[in-house]
């Protein structure tokens, strides 16, 4: 060993400070910049939880045709709404797999199923056995509506950690 400072560095001398600082200072902003770019359009929340309202919804007719039409609508409605985002955003993510808050999004979606089959079976018997007209409109609306927030909030605490660097 010569002493010299390279050495000790695996032959690159030791990081300048100040650019060591600006390199750091471009990761965080291209994070934030990142934070930015995936957040979804407000009609993106409310397109899917319309298209989820329609199709659950589609039950109250007693169709096979109809809820076979239902679930083509919200197939490729949903197909639709991965398109435009990929093509607004360039990107496509997966909270539950990729990110700083995956845990957190995990536990909710895996709640959110789970009360998503309580509601459907609960709706599910008031209509067909009970038969109370139109019950399952009421859960379309429900599980709508909670899809739709499902997916700002999934949104906006990915956001919020990027933009925090967990």
């Amino acid at each position: 060993m010569t002493g010299n400072a390279a050495d000790l560095y695996g032959g690159q001398p030791p990081a300048d400070p100040a650019a060591a600082a600006a390199q750091l200072a471009a990761l965080d902003a291209d994070q934030t910049a990142l934070a930015e770019r995936i957040v979804q359009p407000w009609w993106y929340d409310v397109a899917l939880g319309l298209l989820l309202f329609g199709f659950f919804s589609s039950y109250s007719s007693h169709s096979i045709g109809v809820i076979a039409g239902a679930l083509v609508l919200f197939l490729a409605g949903t197909a639709g709404l991965v398109a435009a985002y990929r093509r607004i955003t360039g990107v496509w993510w997966d909270a539950r797999t990729v990110g700083p808050v995956q845990e957190r999004v995990r536990r909710a979606i895996s709640q959110w199923t789970a009360g998503y089959f309580v509601l459907f079976a609960l709706g599910g018997a008031a209509e067909f056995l009970l038969d109370l007209r139109g019950a399952m409109v009421v859960v379309g609306a429900v599980l709508g509506a909670s899809a739709g927030l499902l997916s700002r909030w999934v949104t906006r605490i990915y956001v919020a950690g990027l933009r925090a660097g967990r």
